[in-house]
């Protein structure tokens, strides 16, 4: 009777279990996803995936150095900017002076020729 018990109960375990949950299941699943490993390995993918990343990085720097480079010559066109103005109020004031004593020259000399 136990026997046949013992049976019985085995026998509903084995025919209740899902065909993938023995150890045989998990031994060939580990094997497949091993062999996938090996092959994305002596193919490259793992290097191109990193060959990628080095590109946008590098383009990701390259971009934020020539924002770097816009930035500065921007400055330097503003500094030249406001030197040239300095440079002409300057200039006009030089102008207005020079006028000035001009004219004053011009009042002195026709004051004393009068």
């Amino acid at each position: 009777m136990k026997c046949t018990t013992l049976f019985l109960v085995l026998s509903m375990v084995v025919l209740m279990a899902q065909p993938g949950d023995c150890i045989f299941g998990w031994i060939m699943n580990g094997i497949h996803h091993a062999v996938k490993g090996i092959h994305s390995l002596i193919h490259g993918k793992a290097a191109e995936e990193q060959a990628d990343q080095q590109q946008l990085d590098q383009d990701q720097l390259n971009r934020q150095q020539l924002d770097q480079d816009q930035l500065d010559q921007d400055q330097l066109n503003r500094q030249q900017l406001d030197q040239d103005q300095q440079d002409q109020d300057q200039q006009d004031q030089e102008d207005l002076d020079q006028q000035q004593l001009d004219k004053r020259s011009y009042q002195s000399a026709r004051r004393l020729f009068d």
